[in-house]
């Protein structure tokens, strides 16, 4: 995924991010997700924990804007 693409969906947060392993994050708000050049830096509930996952945007699969919240 291109950088640049994936700044412009920021604004139809919630988004789900699929990667190219099977993990699925969670992005509430896009004051939780910065993107860089090469990754994006997320930060996502685990259980009512706010957890940091480093992304690398080369394995983002897709991302699906507007999602759900999931039920944890």
């Amino acid at each position: 995924m291109e950088p640049n693409d994936l700044q412009k969906m920021l604004q139809d947060c919630p988004l789900l991010i699929r990667m190219n392993d099977g993990r699925e994050f969670f992005i509430e708000n896009s004051e939780f997700i910065t993107v860089g050049d090469y990754t994006t830096s997320v930060l996502v509930d685990d259980e009512g924990i706010k957890r940091h996952a480093v992304l690398s945007l080369m394995n983002i699969t897709s991302v699906v804007p507007h999602a759900p919240v999931t039920g944890n």
